[in-house]
């Protein structure tokens, strides 16, 4: 059994959702205009009516068609939203309803007015193009500016009302540019029918548009930079084209490098200051001082003509060169060929400011220093030695070059200047001692606070200084060096304890300097040492013992060498000495008398000489000994008389005898 469906009218989605659909219009849409159109998918069975059933009654209408119509009344200037609630209905009595949401929105007013409609501008021809006019302005938001009838000669800014011309308005051109007449619209450019006119009458003035002519059009000369002031350089011939021209009048104007340089005299350039060639900024323009001659009618405006200027400056030799300094230089001795000792610096006030040349004037035989005539680098080109020469005195000639405008030797100019060459001193010589070898004898008490003796040694480099140190002989350690003198530390000579040497041979080594280069020589120093030692008596009486000084004795040894067969006599005769000595301590030993000498001589005083100073050796105090008492006799022992008259006792260093002394006659006596 087949049943026939019937087909409902079906309304758009959206329309028959729950929330409907949503319409926008303003406020100001004309009445009964249509705002939306109810659509059906399947639109059957027609015919279809359409119908507001919320609310009722509407101010809204729909049409046959189904366009919602606005009310014929109209909106009101405010926002509002409607709902309408649609049916569809078809001839079948179907039907699907829908939601319409109306938003209406208010319309934006904006009027528009000048506040002052008609404006009359007087401008001058020949202004350019571009050239401001006027401004009209309109009162209210938005505002855009156009022209109702275009005109070529000018234009209107859309957004700031400003009137310039679109060319340079030129009244023997166009004639009829003399008055014009504009209209000029101003409109919101969010609703143009909000607009309002404005009338601009303009006047074109004539003006004084023929600048002078004159000849010649460029002044170029070229004049040596010592033409004098009031010179003139040049005539200008001018004429003005306008009719209403009564007169010409003319300046100067100077850029920085001609800054008052020239004047005008009517229509004469004259020079007005000294033409300096000799200046860094007019070199840097080729000697060129450029400035424009200013030609000016007496018309309204006025109008100029402008005339340049090219003088250009030839050279003049003025200036000597001049010496500048230093000119004391040093230089040391050890320098090498080509040493740069310094550099002399020479002016020159004419451009090419300081091409000089330098030259060394005689004074050198042979040469020993060199200048670079270019620089003015002196350089070392011979030996030097402090010693010999301290100080070198040079003239030196500076000389101009090119300082005219074709080389000249006639003008050439020079100058000459001294400059003093100070040799500086360079360690270079070894010191010497004079003599190189030294011989003293000394006593072992000497003091350890005096000098045994001083070294005599020179360097001939001033500034050397000499350091003396012991580096060979030393034994012990018992000399010292104090300055260019030995000094010794104390000596021992204890038979039984350390007996040191009594001859001494050192070798002191004397430096010049403490730093590289460092020189040397060597000093050898030959100290022969008398050991002597003395002990004080020993008494019970209480006696004033007067103050002792202490005597040194100096002796000084000739050193000689001699030929081998004077050694061989000498040994022979010494053995036969020898011999005849031990043959005279025999005698002496068994108590014989010899030449009539008896022992009772032997206990007179022995006497020596007040001053030690003048006892030349030990050995010759050990031959004035008296002989040994005998051995059947006991020694005299000392009484009260010889305590009065000895107030010490010795033993002698050499025989090993002690001896009774006086310390102030110097007389001795033998035990």
């Amino acid at each position: 059994m087949i049943k026939n469906d019937i087909v409902e009218p079906q309304c758009e989605p959206k329309f028959s959702s729950q929330a409907g659909d949503t319409v926008t219009v303003y406020s100001n849409i004309p009445a009964s205009s249509p705002i939306y159109k109810v659509v059906l998918r399947q639109p059957n069975n027609a015919p279809v009516t359409y119908s507001i059933i919320q609310p009722s009654p509407s101010v809204f209408a729909i049409s046959t068609s189904g366009s919602v119509l606005s009310p014929t009344s109209g909106f009101t200037n405010a926002a509002k939203t409607y709902q309408l609630q649609i049916k569809v209905t078809d001839s079948l009595g179907n039907s699907c309803n829908g939601t319409l949401t109306v938003e209406v929105l208010p319309v934006y007013q904006n009027p528009i007015n000048f506040t002052v409609p008609s404006t009359a501008v007087t401008i001058r021809e020949n202004a350019g193009p571009g050239a401001f006019v006027t401004t009209i302005t309109a009162q209210g938001n938005n505002v855009q500016y156009e022209m109702i009838s275009p005109n070529s000669a000018y234009y209107i800014n859309a957004d700031t009302g400003i009137i310039r011309t679109t060319f340079n308005l030129d009244l023997e051109r166009i004639p009829s540019l003399a008055s014009t007449t504009l209209q000029v619209r101003a409109y919101d450019k969010n609703l143009r029918s909000s607009s309002a006119i404005a009338t601009v009458n303009i006047t074109v003035l004539d003006v004084n548009d023929m600048a002078p002519l004159c000849t010649p059009a460029v002044i170029v000369n070229q004049v040596p930079q010592t033409t004098p002031i009031g010179n003139i350089l040049a005539t200008l011939t001018c004429t003005d084209p306008d009719v209403n021209s009564t007169a010409l009048s003319y300046s100067v104007i100077s850029n920085a490098n001609s800054l008052y340089s020239f004047r005008m005299q009517s229509n004469n350039l004259v020079v007005n200051n000294t033409l300096n060639y000799d200046s860094a900024e007019i070199a840097s323009v080729n000697f060129q001082y450029s400035a424009t001659i200013v030609v000016t009618d007496s018309g309204t405006p006025q109008l100029t003509t402008n005339i340049p200027v090219f003088i250009t400056v030839t050279p003049v030799n003025n200036y000597s060169p001049q010496c500048i300094g230093p000119l004391t230089y040093s230089v040391n001795e050890n320098a090498p060929f080509g040493t740069v000792v310094g550099q002399l610096n020479a002016t020159d006030a004419d451009y090419k400011f300081n091409n000089v040349e330098f030259t060394i004037e005689g004074g050198q035989n042979p040469p020993v220093f060199y200048m670079d005539p270019k620089s003015g680098e002196i350089h070392v080109l011979g030996p030097l030695d402090f010693e010999t020469r301290s100080s070198y005195s040079l003239r030196i000639q500076v000389v101009d070059l090119n300082n005219d405008i074709m080389p000249d030797p006639v003008n050439q100019k020079s100058t000459y200047c001294t400059i003093t060459i100070n040799v500086q001193d360079y360690n270079d010589n070894p010191p010497v001692c004079n003599p190189p070898y030294y011989s003293t004898t000394i006593y072992s008490t000497l003091v350890t606070t005096s000098n045994i003796l001083s070294l005599q040694c020179t360097d001939v480099d001033p500034t050397s200084t000499l350091t003396y140190s012991i580096v060979g002989g030393n034994v012990d350690n018992l000399f010292l060096m104090n300055g260019n003198s030995i000094r010794h530390n104390p000596f021992s000579y204890n038979p039984d304890g350390v007996y040191n040497p009594v001859s001494f041979t050192l070798l002191v080594k004397v430096t010049d300097s403490t730093s590289s280069p460092q020189f040397s020589t060597t000093a050898i120093v030959n100290i022969d040492v008398v050991p002597w030692t003395t002990t004080q008596p020993t008494t019970t009486t209480t006696t004033t013992t007067p103050e002792k000084k202490t005597k040194i004795v100096n002796e000084t040894s000739t050193y000689w060498q001699p030929d081998i067969w004077f050694m061989v006599v000498l040994t022979i005769t010494a053995a036969l000495l020898l011999l005849a000595l031990s043959l005279l301590a025999w005698k002496l030993a068994t108590g014989n008398p010899i030449c009539g000498n008896t022992a009772t001589e032997a206990t007179q005083p022995l006497l020596q000489n007040k001053s030690v100073a003048n006892v030349e050796n030990p050995l010759d105090a050990a031959k004035e000994q008296p002989p040994p008492p005998s051995k059947d006799k006991k020694d005299i022992a000392p009484v009260s008389p010889l305590s009065l008259q000895f107030d010490g006792r010795a033993q002698d260093p050499v025989t090993g005898r002690e001896y009774l002394f006086n310390s102030h006659t110097g007389e001795r006596r033998w035990l």
